[in-house]
C-alpha cells in the first residue's frame, strides 16, 4: 500500500482510509475461478433444458421411430454433457487443489 499512498518530504506517509472497499477480481486465481464458474453454471443449464427439451419432444413424439430416436440422441447427448461439465469442475478442483490455488472460493 506504500506504492499508492502519498509521500512527503521527510520520509512520511499519508496512511489511506481504512474503509476502503476490498475483495473482487483483484487476483488471476480470483478471475479464473469467476470465469469458470459462469461457464459451470451455462453448461449445467444447457444440458438440464436439452434433458427437458428432450423429454418433450419423446412425449410429443406420437409413436413415430424417427422422432423418438431424435429425441432419445438429445436425451443422450444431454446427460453426456451432464456429465462432462460436472467431471471438468472436478478436474479443475483436483488441479487447483494440487497446485495450491483456491479457484472457487469457500
Amino acid at each position: 500500500m506504500d506504492y499508492l499512498a502519498l509521500q512527503l518530504p521527510g520520509n512520511k506517509n499519508i496512511d489511506p482510509p481504512g474503509q476502503l472497499p476490498s475483495g473482487g477480481l483483484d487476483t488471476l486465481s480470483n478471475a479464473i475461478g469467476v470465469g469458470i464458474t459462469i461457464m459451470m453454471i451455462i453448461a449445467i443449464l444447457a444440458s438440464l433444458i436439452f434433458l427437458v427439451l428432450g423429454g418433450i419432444q419423446w412425449t410429443s413424439s406420437g409413436g413415430d421411430k424417427g422422432k423418438i430416436a431424435a429425441a432419445r440422441a438429445k436425451l443422450t447427448f444431454a446427460i453426456i454433457g451432464l456429465i462432462v461439465a460436472i467431471g471438468a469442475f472436478g478436474i479443475v478442483n483436483i488441479f487447483g487443489t494440487f497446485f495450491g490455488v483456491e479457484l472457487f472460493g469457500n
